[in-house]
């Protein structure tokens, strides 16, 4: 078939010059890009024939030096796929067998209204003539790159057996001949055959089979199987294709991907714990800024309290001597006194509350039945001028912590229990312990005025007072302390409170091991 952009070169072999005259203006009335070549006898179109610059060939059969079947076969001799079209009135259904089993590719009759038809009979015979030609290209190239792959082609009937194969299926299985791959039966091709009768249209089937060589090695082919009918016989056409280059690769690649994965997910625990470190930090970071300018400024405020009334006091001192009594002066030199003691307690306190905030803090088991008596001995001053009564339910429990943390959480919650009890009223406290699992709870009970449900998370902050220092003095850093040397020794601490029933603060701490 011509290019798109050539002329179509057809030869008109009729012996009337009024016929050819016809089909050269039919053709061309259709068909734009057209180069005709008139035959009126033998001479002209064994001319033609050397000199080989057509494409198609339109035949009368009967002609006054030949007839179109002998036209035929002489084209078709020299151009065997050279398309030919025989265009006549003269014919019969007989002639028009002949002619296409000498390779006649389309027959039209030559009357009036067919010659409209000759247009689309050339383009048809034309678009055939290309199918076959790139059909028979394909199978070549088809069968040359099954000779580079080393593709294996065979056909087999219903009970196995080999009825032919290609040079390549021999050469996979290592063997000369069929007779000798029919031999080592490298297939079970019976099965195969069972179960592609049994499988709905198109009966195929793919499977990657592990096959054992001549000479004994093992290789991976995909066998492909497809049910055929040849010559009305059930036949299985297959091919099979060495993977095992390709399996080696797959194997080789999963085991990898095994082992990147398997990195994928400890990075990516070792990244998610990072996360959440970080978090923490952020949030540590974020409570600590917080914190950190709510102390600067409970600081300040509570420092300049007593430095206030130190200042006030000694400028009265110094401003009029000579009109005060040595009764306000020493009213005066006590309060200064006084104030000067608030201000050293404060501080003492902050640096106390700084020391757990740094230290690397050592633990070791404590005995809580032996610790505390001996606090209650350091603080017998203070609780027999307030009269209070204290009972331990012993025996108390062994903790691990560390002594001295202990000793200042301990002595905080003891002078609190006995420091906010209403006017008038003998502090009761009462000190036991009990289980939780590996953890020891540590209750300190007051009779004191006790706290209300929406304050008693913020007693255990810095500078954090629910009444003023008149009422009840102190620093509003005790139960800070306590709270911070819990935490440090790995444990935590919290109260239950009524206002005007009392309190029961608790500290827990692991378990020393028996």
């Amino acid at each position: 078939m011509p290019q798109t952009n050539q002329a179509l070169r057809i030869l008109v072999i009729d012996d009337n010059p009024g016929d050819r005259a016809l089909v050269i203006r039919q053709l061309r009335l259709e068909l734009t890009q057209l180069q005709a070549q008139e035959i009126r006898d033998a001479a002209e179109l064994s001319n033609a024939l050397a000199i080989d610059n057509f494409d198609l060939v339109i035949t009368d059969y009967q002609l006054l030096w030949s007839n179109g079947l002998e036209v035929l076969r002489t084209i078709k001799q020299h151009y065997p796929s050279c398309p030919v079209i025989m265009f006549t009135n003269t014919g019969s259904e007989e002639i028009a067998v002949e002619a296409m089993k000498s390779g006649l590719d389309d027959y039209v009759l030559k009357q009036p209204n067919r010659y409209t038809r000759l247009s689309s009979t050339v383009r048809v015979v034309l678009e055939r003539v290309e199918i076959q030609r790139r059909a028979t290209l394909l199978e070549i190239r088809l069968q040359a790159l099954l000779n580079q792959l080393k593709l294996g082609v065979f056909r087999s009937n219903s009970l196995g057996d080999l009825l032919e194969c290609n040079r390549a299926f021999l050469e996979l299985l290592g063997v000369n001949t069929l007779a000798q791959a029919q031999a080592i039966q490298p297939f079970n091709l019976q099965e195969n055959y069972a179960q592609l009768v049994s499988q709905p249209p198109p009966q195929h089937q793919e499977l990657e089979v592990q096959l054992r060589r001549a000479d004994g090695t093992l290789i991976w082919t995909l066998l492909t199987t497809t049910l055929s009918i040849i010559e009305g016989e059930t036949v299985i056409d297959g091919l099979i294709e060495d993977i095992t280059t390709r399996k080696q690769a797959e194997i080789e690649k999963s085991q990898l991907n095994e082992i990147l994965e398997q990195r994928v997910r400890e990075r990516t625990i070792q990244l998610q714990e990072a996360n959440y470190q970080l978090s923490e930090t952020n949030q540590k970071l974020a409570v600590a800024n917080q914190d950190l300018e709510e102390f600067a400024y409970s600081i300040s405020h509570d420092l300049q309290e007593p430095l206030r009334a130190i200042s006030g006091f000694s400028s009265i001192l110094l401003s009029n001597q000579g009109e005060q009594s040595e009764v306000n002066r020493q009213d005066y030199l006590r309060r200064i006194i006084t104030s000067t003691e608030q201000a050293d307690r404060l501080i003492e306190d902050l640096l106390a509350y700084s020391r757990l905030s740094r230290t690397d803090i050592p633990v070791q088991p404590i005995n809580l039945s032996i610790l505390i008596p001996e606090i209650l001995r350091q603080l017998q001053p203070e609780f027999q001028q307030r009269q209070a009564q204290v009972r331990i339910e012993a025996p108390l429990a062994e903790v691990i912590g560390n002594r001295t943390i202990l000793i200042q959480v301990l002595t905080n919650l003891l002078t609190n229990a006995i420091k906010f009890v209403s006017p008038g009223v003998r502090p009761q406290v009462r000190v036991w312990s009990e289980q939780r699992d590996s953890l020891i709870r540590l209750w300190v009970e007051d009779n004191g005025i006790g706290i209300a449900q929406e304050y008693q998370q913020q007693v255990f902050q810095v500078f954090n007072r629910l009444h003023s220092n008149e009422v009840y003095p102190g620093t509003g850093i005790g139960l800070a302390i306590v709270r911070k040397g819990v935490e440090c020794l790995g444990g935590n601490v919290g109260v239950e409170s009524q206002l005007q029933q009392g309190s029961r603060f608790w500290i827990e701490l692991p378990k020393a091991v028996d």
